[in-house]
């Protein structure tokens, strides 16, 4: 059998995907410079505190701050959750760029950057779960859903992709269709461990491939995590809590037109964020939207340190790049040494002839910085 997707259009439905769009046009007006970069830097950290927080992680705004901030993995199992989240996030950037359909690969190598525990690389992907792994209201201790048998997992995660893949698929509207990938890949369960986050992180990677990106800006988990209530009712739309007594099969329009709803409440904020700030006279694109993905990336964690009060925060050193980026100690240096031609970094040397370890960004970078520090109104999201 082939996984196909049961719904109908609304009047609402159709309507929120408007509000969506409408959005989309107004984000992309001219912006000050000294805003972008901060502005995506509390998306992603607004994303990542509230996904976690929806599986129940513990953290307040200024302990996500500072588990951001942080370049290693010493902390607590709920610092690491964030630490993984945030670095997922970078992960689905760069796949986004790709274009290239979602696949069972990616599916488990997201997951196992979600979960990873402690030092090392634990392996590049996550296996399918081979035991039963009914979901439990930690509170009454009874079960709230009871997902496929772990032999069905490998079938039904191929039939996914494959839909994914369908000319069918392609003809939906972006959200729509992530929408769909988010409810099924939560219905099959394919992990004993971390499915939520890894399924909302896939609605965001099928958004950001498809042009719904929002120049970094747009995170709606906060939304969800505003209403947890309402988000679990809406994933479990009053269906039977066995998988085979009709959540293999269900009407799926229910969980949409909220997935929608709750993208264009979000959507619609942040257009109306960005008309606050527009720029009314022509203005050039901020200097770091020409920077590689990883630079940009590497801006936004020193920007975290910044925030955060960090002492030095623009010293770096290859374990920071390590941790931060998931790459191995030779490509680690091989990016500072790129970095370091390319006039982004500096290197801070300590007597003739020991070998650099340490860097600095470059002067005119700090500049940059710490001005994004202090000229962004502090409601800009944070």
């Amino acid at each position: 059998m082939s996984f196909v997707p049961r719904f109908t259009y609304s009047n609402s439905l159709v309507r929120y995907l408007g509000v969506i769009e409408g959005a989309r046009a107004v984000i992309d007006v001219p912006l000050p410079p000294d805003t972008t970069l901060r502005l995506r830097h509390d998306a992603l950290q607004r994303s990542t505190r509230s996904s976690t927080q929806i599986e129940g992680n513990p953290l307040d705004e200024a302990a996500v701050r500072r588990a951001i901030a942080r370049s290693d993995r010493t902390g607590s199992d709920a610092e690491q959750e964030v630490h993984n989240y945030w670095r997922a996030l970078d992960r689905v950037e760069e796949f986004a760029e790709t274009k290239t359909d979602i696949t069972e690969a990616f599916i488990q190598e997201l997951h196992r950057i979600v979960i990873v525990r402690g030092r090392g690389r634990r392996g590049n992907k996550s296996e399918y779960r081979i035991t039963e792994c009914p979901v439990v209201d930690t509170l009454t201790r009874t079960i709230d859903y009871e997902p496929p048998e772990p032999g069905d997992v490998p079938v039904l995660m191929r039939e996914l992709v494959d839909w994914l893949s369908t000319d069918a698929s392609a003809e939906l509207p972006s959200p729509i269709r992530a929408a769909i990938l988010t409810h099924r890949f939560l219905s099959i369960h394919p992990f004993n461990d971390g499915n939520g986050r890894t399924g909302r992180l896939l609605a965001i990677a099928e958004l950001w491939r498809s042009g719904y990106e929002m120049r970094g800006f747009f995170s709606f988990d906060e939304y969800f995590n505003a209403d947890r209530d309402r988000y679990y009712r809406n994933l479990q739309m009053g269906l039977p809590v066995n998988f085979y007594e009709g959540r293999h099969d269900p009407d799926l329009t229910p969980w949409l037109l909220y997935f929608v709803e709750i993208m264009a409440y979000a959507a619609n904020e942040l257009q109306s964020k960005a008309k606050s700030l527009y720029q009314v006279e022509e203005a050039k694109a901020p200097p770091w939207e020409k920077l590689a993905r990883t630079s940009q990336q590497l801006l936004t964690r020193l920007l975290a340190r910044v925030l955060d009060g960090v002492e030095s925060p623009f010293t770096i050193n290859p374990s920071d790049i390590e941790s931060w980026f998931g790459v191995s100690d030779h490509t680690a240096r091989e990016w500072l040494k790129t970095w370091t031609e390319d006039g982004f970094i500096i290197p801070v040397k300590k007597g003739s002839g020991s070998r650099v370890r340490i860097y600095t960004l470059a002067p005119e970078w700090i500049d940059t910085c710490f001005k994004i520090r202090t000229s962004v109104p502090e409601n800009s999201g944070s």
